[in-house]
C-alpha cells in the first residue's frame, strides 16, 4: 500500500554542519560528478526535490524503471549517486518515507515525514518536514532540512517504480530514526 503525503518544509538552525558532512564524503566508484544542476532532466521522473537555506539543492530522479539517482549541489551537482533503496512507515496522524543512497561508509537518507504533535483538546498539529540525514559508519553526522515552499516531498508511487524496497525489511522499516531532529522543539 502506497501513501502519498507529506508536503512542506521548514528550516533547521545550524545547516552549516551539514555542509561539511555532505562535502566531506569522498565519492566512490558508484558516485560521479555532473556538470548539470541537481535537478531532474527532461524524460526523468522527479521522486524528491528541494532547496536548502544556503541555496543548495537535492533531487532524486527516476532515470529508468528500477534505477534512480541522488543529486546534490549548487549551480552544478557536487555529488551524484546511483542506486538507492526505499522505505515507508505509517504513524498515527502521519507517516514517513525515506530513500537511502550509499557512498562508501556514508549514507544519505532523503526523507519526507508528517508526525502528530498534539494530542490535547487543541487537536492534532502535524509537523511536516523534508530533508537529508547524513550518517557515516552508522553514526549520525548531520541533518539538512529543506527551506523550499515548492518542495517535492517523496513521491511514494514514483519511489516504488524507481527504487527497490529496503532488502532487510521489505521496505517496512526505516533506515534511520534521526529524522526526528527535524521536528519542532517540544513546547
Amino acid at each position: 500500500m502506497a501513501i502519498a503525503i507529506l508536503v512542506g518544509c521548514h528550516g533547521q538552525p545550524g545547516d552549516s554542519a551539514a555542509d561539511g558532512a555532505v562535502a566531506a564524503a569522498t565519492p566512490t566508484a558508484a558516485a560521479t560528478a555532473s556538470p548539470a544542476a541537481p535537478a531532474c532532466a527532461a524524460g526523468e521522473t522527479p521522486v524528491f526535490a528541494c532547496k536548502f537555506k544556503d541555496g543548495k539543492r537535492v533531487a532524486v530522479c527516476g532515470t529508468a524503471p528500477g534505477t534512480a539517482e541522488y543529486r546534490f549541489g549548487g549551480e552544478t551537482s557536487e555529488l551524484v549517486l546511483k542506486g538507492g533503496e526505499r522505505a515507508n512507515v505509517m504513524y498515527s496522524g502521519g507517516g514517513e518515507s525515506q530513500l537511502a543512497f550509499a557512498n562508501g561508509d556514508t549514507r544519505y537518507v532523503v526523507f519526507s515525514r508528517m508526525v502528530r504533535t498534539g494530542f490535547g483538546p487543541e487537536g492534532n498539529n502535524p509537523a511536516i518536514s523534508d530533508g537529508i540525514v547524513i550518517e557515516r559508519a552508522g553514526a549520525f553526522q548531520a541533518i539538512r532540512v529543506c527551506e523550499d515552499s515548492d518542495v517535492l516531498a517523496v513521491d511514494v508511487n514514483a519511489a516504488e517504480t524507481f527504487l527497490p524496497a529496503a532488502k532487510a525489511s521489505d521496505g517496512m522499516e526505516l533506515f534511520t530514526e534521526e529524522t526526528i531532529r527535524a521536528d519542532p522543539p517540544s513546547q
